[in-house]
This record gives C-alpha cells, sequence and structure tokens, in this order.
C-alpha cells in the first residue's frame, strides 16, 4: 500500500512539474533593436540608428517572450523620405517559446539617404515604431 502511495505522490509530482514548465504568460515583445546584423539566433550584432551610405542590408532583432503558434508579429518597413511603403513581413511559429527573432531588407543597389522606420505590430497591435536613418 505504500509502495502505491509513494508511486501516486511521484506520479502527482511529475504531472505538476509538467504544467509548470508548460505555463506561458502573456505573449509580449521584450525589445526591437535596428542593427548591422545578427547572430545565429537572431540576438542583434552592432546596434544602429545611422547607417552608412551603400549600406545593402538592414536587420531588426525583436526579443519575443512566450509566443505561440496562434501569435503574429508583423514588420512594415517604410521609407520617410517619401512615405513609402517598402516592405512587410509577417512571422509566426509552429511551436511556443521565447527568445529572438530577426527580419532584414536589403537591396543590391544600396538604400537611398534620409530616415526610415520600422512599424512593429503583434497580433495586430501597434507594439513599437523604430527609426533609422541612412547618410
Amino acid at each position: 500500500m505504500k509502495t502505491k502511495i509513494v508511486i501516486y505522490t511521484l506520479i502527482l509530482a511529475f504531472v505538476f512539474a509538467s504544467f509548470i514548465g508548460c505555463t506561458l504568460g502573456p505573449v509580449e515583445i521584450e525589445e526591437i533593436v535596428v542593427c548591422k546584423n545578427v547572430d545565429d539566433t537572431g540576438k542583434p550584432i552592432e546596434p544602429m540608428d545611422t547607417f552608412p551610405s551603400g549600406t545593402q542590408i538592414v536587420h531588426v532583432s525583436i526579443k519575443i517572450n512566450n509566443i505561440t503558434p496562434e501569435d503574429q508579429i508583423t514588420t512594415k518597413w517604410n521609407y520617410l523620405e517619401t512615405g513609402e511603403e517598402i516592405d512587410t513581413v509577417d512571422f509566426t511559429t509552429e511551436e511556443s517559446g521565447s527568445g529572438y527573432t530577426s527580419f532584414n531588407l536589403a537591396t543590391d543597389l544600396g538604400f537611398p539617404s534620409g530616415r526610415y522606420n520600422i512599424v512593429v505590430y503583434l497580433n495586430n497591435e501597434l507594439i513599437e515604431t523604430v527609426e533609422y536613418s541612412v547618410e
């Protein structure tokens, strides 16, 4: 009888522990960084808000907590000098979790001088607008 109680207690402890590991808080974007590059995990390398003339690629790194497959991040890239929307990118994941994701915009000819912004949405809700320039 004591063996059964110990076994049931252990089973309940493992079930409880697995629920603790699976509980997620609300999805949130913790950090948005415009940068020159990102590492293998999407973490920013060389954050900057002013890029030199001739720059061919700009990255944005987004640190997100508790994303699920039902969530979506959208980035809209804009050239403020003309008001032109350059690109829109949507991101979803197949697995829940936390960490970094990154996006980039590239051009073979280099970005024209001027001011740009990236508007970041989480589940169609505006989270933040980050600006950068090319000089």
